[in-house]
């Protein structure tokens, strides 16, 4: 679980880190880093989910 909540900070911070303009990168780079990031905020809330059924 930390790994992933690590793993979803990370690519958030390296989206805003482009879009405030730090650096740059090739189309393909960017939706790839745009979805990875997606991939792991849905990972975190499919973990946040159980957790909460777990505890009921």
């Amino acid at each position: 679980m930390t790994l992933k909540i690590v793993n979803t900070l990370l690519s958030i911070f390296l989206v805003f880190m482009y879009y405030l303009g730090f650096w740059s990168a090739k189309s393909s780079v960017k939706i790839t880093l745009f979805f990875i990031m997606i991939l792991f905020i849905y990972e975190i809330g499919i973990e946040t989910g159980k957790k909460q059924i777990n505890k009921n």
